[in-house]
């Protein structure tokens, strides 16, 4: 019987990690029949743009809140070509794409992996749990991933070519390098700071040359021309107030505690993923290999909340060393008078591995079909088609779904862009708006969705001084924090307390919802 070499066989891990992270990738829009989760914004951004001729608009029309149109613009310019190209609206643009460019990000941390790591076998397995681990692809295939996924995927092609650059010294490498992490910065305001962070600690540990040093100042000059047509446009006409607002929304409370208890692997049963990349870090450190160590560490020190995207990274490295070390161990020891055997697999080596290409798929095809959950059911976009018709354009609205937190909240975002009315308490845009106050703006919307879960007097109470003419009221909550709940939650009592209080008239009813109108 032929043995396995393990070069064939990386080449099959490679080829198996694109398939099946493509599939994981694409089956939550598919399921979910709408963009999972958010990505209402993202759409009437991308509306805005293509009604301005491709110009930047001063504002974004969502929400009708004077959102600066400060977001960094390339999602949206991507969406709007995809959408004029294949006559499609923009709905279905963030319900793709995202997984789209997700999927092409897989490909692309191989070969990041292979400049860290000694073999092809390694970078294979580290791609794979890549593909399938869930926190590599949970936030960048939801309708917001319109923005975090061309981040994360120029974000790895620039750091793919920071390692060439230092390794090889290439002119080519200096304008490529230059040119992805404009890209990236252009896609997501954390991508740019994300590749930053690593490019640094890449000149920490595998350079510390002067001309690497002089290299790395071109390729961040080289960012600052590419992308300023977007950030010149944004500060001649807001000033820097709305990259400020951005900059102070982003908590770095108690991220490192992440990292400590390794809990941010998303996975949903035994968290091997988690487990591995521990002992991962313990071989490393013992062979005095600081580089992936330190990189696990960086971003819970400096991202902050958007840590876990970057850290899962050299997590998915550390985690393929620690298999592999289990992978030699299953290996018989050669014979006296025998070749060695280490570029062969025997049976229980490619059983190990069929465990875990098996724990993996099994692990990320469930969160792929928990998260299609999370998305605006069709009786809610039959509500909002009702709204759009029936109420006046100027009528502004409480909208209460008992969901939290409000960036796992469907309703509270895609109300502005289907039912084109003001949503007081959606939180999205106003990163852009309310600075060093988003923070509280944030608890007190999440306090109200509380409420719907106690009486109308609750609602009544927090909302006071709030000028509003409709409660929009989604009856049942069917998931929370981005997971389905094991039951749905009602909320009759609430219902009972406004349709009985004579401030409050019904204006619409469905078993789903129940739209009332304030009384003049």
């Amino acid at each position: 019987m032929r043995t396995i070499q393990r070069d064939e066989f990386a080449t099959l891990v490679f080829w198996l990690a694109i398939f099946l992270g493509l599939f994981v990738r694409f089956s939550p829009a598919w399921l979910a029949g709408f963009p999972v989760n958010d990505g209402g914004m993202f759409a009437t951004m991308i509306d805005d743009l293509r009604a301005n001729h491709y110009l930047l608009p001063l504002f974004t029309s969502y929400n009708g809140m004077k959102i600066p149109f400060a977001y960094p613009p390339l999602g949206f310019y991507l969406g709007g070509l995809v959408a004029d190209i294949f006559q499609i609206n923009s709905l279905e643009v963030v319900r793709w794409l995202p997984a789209g460019f997700a999927s092409l990000s897989v490909p692309v941390f191989y070969f990041l992996a292979r400049r860290l790591s000694k073999t092809r076998l390694h970078a294979s397995v580290a791609t794979l749990i890549f593909a399938l681990v869930p926190r590599a692809f949970s936030w960048y295939v939801m309708g917001g991933g319109l923005a975090r996924s061309p981040g994360q995927f120029f974000m790895l092609l620039t750091l793919l070519f920071v390692l060439r650059l230092y390794a090889e010294g290439k002119r080519r490498d200096l304008v490529l390098t230059g040119l992805f992490g404009a890209l990236a910065v252009l896609s997501h305001p954390e991508a740019g700071v994300q590749a930053a962070i690593s490019a640094v600690l890449f000149w920490l540990m595998l350079s510390r040359s002067r001309r690497t040093f002089f290299y790395s100042v071109f390729v961040a000059g080289l960012v600052l021309v590419f992308t300023s047509p977007w950030w010149v446009t944004v500060v001649l006409r807001h000033g820097i107030a709305p990259f400020l607002a951005a900059a102070q929304t982003g908590s770095k409370d108690f991220a490192i505690f992440y990292l400590l208890f390794f809990s941010f692997t998303a996975e949903l049963y035994a968290t091997l993923v988690a487990v591995l990349g521990m002992v991962g870090v313990g071989l490393h450190l013992a062979r005095k290999e600081y580089l992936l160590s330190l990189w696990l560490l960086a971003p819970f020190l400096i991202s902050g909340r958007s840590a876990t995207n970057l850290a899962v990274l050299p997590l998915s490295i550390l985690a393929a060393t620690a298999w592999l070390e289990l992978l030699s161990a299953a290996a018989p020891q050669p014979q006296p008078g025998h070749d060695s055997a280490e570029n062969r697999l025997v049976p229980a080596q490619i059983g190990l591995f069929a465990y875990l290409a098996f724990y993996l798929t099994f692990s990320a095809n469930q969160f792929a079909w928990q998260s299609a959950l999370a998305h605006l059911p069709p009786e809610q976009r039959e509500a909002l088609a009702w709204v759009q018709a029936k109420t006046p354009s100027s009528a502004r609205f409480l909208v209460l779904t008992g969901a939290r937190p409000a960036f796992c909240d469907p309703l509270a975002e895609w109300f502005p862009a289907l039912a084109r009315r003001e949503s007081r308490f959606t939180v999205q845009g106003t990163e852009w708006t309310l600075g060093n106050q988003f923070g509280a703006f944030l608890r007190e919307a999440g306090t109200l969705q509380t409420c719907v879960g106690q009486d109308a007097d609750c609602v009544l109470r927090l909302t006071a001084s709030v000028q509003y003419d409709y409660i929009y009221l989604a009856k049942t909550l069917r998931s929370e924090n981005c997971e389905p709940l094991d039951r749905e939650l009602t909320f009759t009592h609430t219902v009972e307390g406004l349709r009985s209080n004579p401030r409050f008239e019904t204006a619409y009813e469905t078993p789903a919802v129940i739209i009332f109108r304030a009384v003049k």
